[in-house]
């Protein structure tokens, strides 16, 4: 057994103890933090088999209780236009439109809409 199999130097000529040490440590370092991120990536996102979303009629929102917080105006001798909850324009039948069933209100004249705050959409003609 020589001395140089048990110490190592560097450039300067420092006695360095334990170099294959170093380099062990450094690479198990390496491997530890690629495990770890690896696993957080596992964590955090990808394909989640087994999980399965059912809709259960029960808990759903009876229809009394939205009719009660969106009003709507309606007439009993039909609907000529019709708007938005969350906007400011109205339409006539037949006008293209991007409004959801849930968010339509609809008035009977063109007058109701307007006193209600609503203006003629500018792609919409009247009939």
């Amino acid at each position: 057994m020589s001395i140089t199999e048990e110490f190592s130097f560097d450039k300067e000529g420092e006695v360095v103890r334990f170099p294959h040490l170093r380099r062990y440590f450094l690479a198990s370092v390496i491997i530890l933090i690629a495990l770890l991120s690896f696993g957080v990536g596992r964590l955090t996102g990808g394909e989640r088999e087994g999980v399965t979303i059912n809709y259960d009629p029960n808990l759903a929102v009876p229809a009394a209780a939205v009719a009660l917080s969106k009003p709507r105006v309606t007439a009993d001798t039909g609907h000529s236009v019709f708007a938005s909850s969350k906007g400011k324009r109205y339409y006539y039948p037949g006008c293209r439109n991007t409004i959801s069933e849930k968010n339509k209100v609809t008035f009977a004249t063109e007058t109701m809409a307007e006193k209600a705050g609503y203006t003629l959409a500018s792609g919409c003609k009247k009939p």
